[in-house]
């Protein structure tokens, strides 16, 4: 039997700018789950570990981030653990320029194995453990491949004759029906059918696939362990994050447990707001005072349609501070779906109208329009104004 860890999507040491001066401390979330894995695999001693690309969030990773993967993989690599790891989107070089993957330093001081392709044919390790002849396959990202393109419609697979064979793979499998703006897509069909498990990167959700290949007559299982923290709020908030850990025997998938991870809380709420709200900063503040949580990052998006002379009533300022006393985080969204309305302003019928009565005309209206407390305020804004008005000899 062989034992395998198979994990993605780490993004470690992430710009977490929004975040402003808490940014440091949401990066040491993605750290202490990489670190959860590190401590699962030396407890566990698995043969083999996959990193399925995006190790890193972007290419020029900081220095304390490196050093502290290096560390932990040479103690995977003191154990005997084998790590095979592929290149993602953020962790593949952009440009010939700048064309170091961060992965490529790890796998020089041999903790790390970095499958690459060469000349389009794609990267192969063979091995054995337990008399089995395993065989992984690796595909990075192709960054240079269009948004119709299938990326291994300009790869050749190398020959595949293992007793398990074992695919590695970052990128937008069409059977999922899942993807992210701009991404080419992946087709089964043109995954071989030799290949007993395909390890996927990129789509940050746990997704599972079985494939039946009918001239072969075995089963292909396409599996995304999903990331290790939630980036985005455009996440299912719902499912949880882990890792795969895995058995096989020859061409067999014996046992296949998901491994779940402990995740900073993330909440989205919407809140209705009106303009009839005559106090929409409470109308924001209640319902989310009962969700007061250190450890929380919570996203409110108004929802509604207000006058335009109501926007400062949001107290946005005022909202971000409760939310810096309550909250790990609040982000307030007061734009994607709230909308205003102008109040315009009618001039009197009449072909000369002095500005008093434009001021009256328009207070008028409002007050007709009001009731009680703020029909009985507007009537005070009236008697002032005029008054103001008048002293100053406007007409």
């Amino acid at each position: 039997m062989v034992q395998i860890i198979h994990s993605a999507d780490f993004h470690l040491d992430p710009r977490m700018t929004s975040f402003l001066n808490r940014d440091e401390e949401r990066r040491k979330d993605f750290t202490k789950n990489f670190d959860y894995i590190i401590e699962f695999a030396l407890k566990e001693r698995p043969d083999i570990v996959l990193i399925s690309g995006d190790l890193f969030d972007n290419i020029n990773p900081r220095n304390p981030i490196r050093n502290h993967v290096v560390k932990s993989f040479k103690k995977l690599y003191e154990k005997k653990v084998k790590i095979f790891a592929i290149s993602g989107n953020h962790d593949e070089p952009k440009s010939i320029q700048n064309a170091l993957s961060p992965i490529s330093i790890l796998d020089s001081i041999e903790y790390l194995d970095f499958i690459q392709t060469e000349n389009n044919l794609i990267g192969k390790r063979e091995l054995v453990i337990d008399n089995l002849k395993i065989n992984i396959i690796g595909d990075s990202f192709n960054i240079f491949t269009n948004q119709d393109q299938d990326p291994l419609e300009q790869r050749e697979f190398p020959k595949i004759n293992g007793d398990l064979n074992l695919f590695m793979t970052h990128g937008s499998i069409s059977m999922f029906k899942k993807s992210y703006l701009g991404d080419s897509i992946i087709k089964e069909t043109n995954i071989p059918e030799e290949i007993d498990y395909v390890a996927a990167g990129h789509l940050h959700e746990h997704l599972e696939k079985t494939r039946k290949n009918f001239d072969l007559g075995n089963i292909t299982y396409l599996v995304y362990p999903g990331s290790i923290e939630f980036l985005s709020f455009n996440e299912n908030l719902q499912n949880p994050k882990g890792f795969m850990f895995l058995e096989f025997g020859k061409h067999e998938l014996v046992s296949k447990d998901f491994i779940k991870l402990e995740t900073r809380p993330m909440k989205q709420l919407e809140i209705p707001i009106s303009s009839k709200n005559e106090d929409i900063f409470s109308e924001i503040i209640d319902p989310i005072a009962s969700l007061s949580d250190p450890s929380l990052i919570l996203k409110i998006i108004l929802d509604g349609k207000i006058k335009t002379e109501q926007i400062a009533g949001i107290k946005s300022s005022k909202i971000v501070s409760y939310g810096d006393e309550h909250f790990f985080k609040l982000f307030l969204d007061n734009y994607s779906k709230l909308t205003f309305e102008s109040s315009e302003l009618v001039l009197p019928d009449k072909e000369h109208t002095t500005p008093i009565e434009i001021f009256l005309h328009y207070v008028d209206k409002l007050i007709d329009e009001e009731d009680g407390r703020n029909k009985d305020k507007l009537v005070s804004v009236k008697r002032l104004s005029l008054k103001t008005l008048k002293k100053y000899g406007v007409d």
